[in-house]
């Protein structure tokens, strides 16, 4: 063999190159700022290195100019995810859900109390259908305005508005100003804030970090928001004896809401300026573009259709069995506020403190182990089971049984359902994530609430107090069958374009392995 073969590994190669056409070595050779190999007839690949040489003759051979990169969209996939830390950027989100549970809890539990013991546990049947109207009505304002104008702006507007409403309301409440109806409102008040005001946090949260960043700071954000919600309620249940000893009124735990709504109206868009979180869409839209857009992405992904009628009929059934607890606390421990609010505060601790545990050590593998349609299929389960519990509880004068018809519910709602939908929603668009949001969050939780109260008085009718925990559990049932529909299809469904940001998920996936 020749010298030439010697030093070419490569030259057995060489006959089957050279029979082919010419045309395309001579191009390769004479092709613009290519520089000529030494010995063409030696290397077959020359065109190759011509072309890498060509290539790297271009401005944009190597890098992307670093204005490009500002100017990408929030919440795509990012070059650099360097720079600050993730919970550095994340601490205002998850101090403000932290704030904002603590009020919202600790309201709802004080003003749910308080109006059984002024008016009975009757008078939520009529208060549930006005909360879920109110929280329909508040949301389409803000379904308008949320993706079209900055977002830092909607979330001061309705902080400090909610603050308003908070202040001449227990203005009226301390001067004895119709107190049922005062009363009543807080409550109102305390719901929206629970639902509506994280809802915009999140959306924040969604716009600032994108999906792989999502994947590891939002759980620890969760964790921030039952922090909050803990709070709340040990002060809930704590503070009927520390209140009666130092003869203070427990309504008068209701000055905290206004505080928390203007130190997240104030503060949060202070400390957000200039971040990703602060930008909108900025495209004016009518209201009924803005729900057509939403309706867009859940008509044409069918399997979300199913996922939100299964929401639906689940929330039904759940706030009918929540609305039982409250009935039949009542009805077993009578119109004592400080007694009620301290066993409605200890059960809903007690669940939490639950939650924070599942989240921690079982959430997370749970739901790598049957994914997220499989975490959906829990909470109309435990619903049928809290349904069953709270029946037997009142029929049996069982307040033992009232309290896990209560966590049967309330556990999975607040843990591995909700990290499930959040982990669902990432996977939508990021200019249709928080109108979506709102319809699969809000309108089964609105539905469920303007619902459970007729229920809940048909129940009554029936002069049998079990009757409307039962009417819930029989109601969440039909949602079983749907939650295995959304399961079977989950996976079919994340090829549909909508998805776009699957794509984007797999990548990251894929470069963290």
């Amino acid at each position: 063999m020749s010298e030439k073969s010697e030093a070419d590994p490569w030259d057995f190669l060489t006959p089957r190159v050279s029979s082919s056409s010419t045309e395309s070595d001579s191009v390769a050779v004479e092709s613009p700022g290519a520089p000529k190999a030494e010995s063409d007839g030696d290397d077959p690949w020359s065109f190759l290195t011509a072309r890498k040489a060509e290539v790297a003759g271009r401005d944009d051979s190597g890098s992307v100019p670093e204005a490009l990169v500002e100017k990408r969209e929030a919440g795509e996939f990012r070059g650099d995810m360097g720079g600050e830390s993730l919970k550095r950027r994340a601490l205002p989100m998850a101090l403000c859900l932290a704030l904002v549970s603590v009020a919202g809890f600790l309201t709802e539990t004080v003003a749910a109390t308080q109006l059984v013991s002024l008016a009975g546990a009757t008078s939520l049947f009529f208060v549930y259908p006005l909360g879920g109207l109110g929280l329909i009505v508040l949301a389409l304002i803000q379904f308008k305005f949320v993706d079209q104008k900055a977002r830092l702006k909607v979330l001061r507007l309705a902080s400090l508005l909610y603050a308003v409403a908070f202040i001449i309301t227990l203005i009226l409440l301390g001067s004895s100003v119709a107190p049922i109806i005062c009363i009543a409102i807080v409550y109102l008040l305390g719901d929206q804030l629970n639902f509506l005001v994280p809802l915009l946090v999140w959306s924040l949260a969604g716009d600032e970090f994108n999906v792989a960043e999502g994947r590891k700071i939002f759980g620890w954000i969760i964790a921030w928001t039952y922090g909050g919600q803990i709070l709340g309620l040990a002060i809930a249940a704590s503070s009927p004896f520390a209140f009666s000893a130092l003869n203070l009124p427990l309504p008068l735990l209701l000055l905290i809401d206004p505080i928390v709504c203007i130190f997240v109206g104030l503060w949060l868009p202070l400390r957000l300026k200039g971040t990703f979180a602060a930008k909108g869409l900025n495209t004016p839209e009518s209201l009924k573009t803005s729900l057509a857009g939403a309706w867009d992405f859940i008509n044409g992904v069918p399997i979300w259709r199913t996922f939100l009628l299964a929401s639906t009929i689940t929330f039904v059934g759940g706030m009918t069995v929540f609305l039982s607890f409250m009935t039949g606390e009542g009805d077993l421990i009578g119109s004592d506020a400080g007694k009620l609010q301290f066993f409605f505060g200890s059960v809903m601790l007690a669940s939490l403190i639950l939650c924070l545990l599942l989240q921690v050590f079982f959430a997370e593998k749970l739901q790598d182990r049957i994914g997220i349609p499989g975490v959906l299929i829990i909470l109309p389960v435990m619903t049928v089971l809290a349904g069953v519990l709270l029946a037997c509880g009142i029929a049996f004068q069982s307040l033992p049984l009232l309290a896990l018809g209560l966590a049967a519910w309330f556990i999975p709602r607040w843990s591995v359902d909700e990290n499930a939908r959040r982990a669902a929603l990432a996977l939508v668009p990021d200019e249709r994530r928080t109108r979506v949001s709102f319809i699969v969050d809000l309108l089964p939780i609105s539905v469920g609430l303007i619902i459970a109260g007729p229920l809940a008085a048909l129940g009554l009718l029936a002069g049998q107090l079990w009757v409307i925990p039962a009417l819930g559990a029989l109601i969440t049932i039909f949602a079983i069958p749907l939650a295995l529909r959304v399961r079977r299809g989950w996976e079919d469904s994340l090829l549909n374009w909508r998805l776009r940001r699957r794509k984007q998920n797999r990548s990251i996936v894929l470069g963290e392995e």
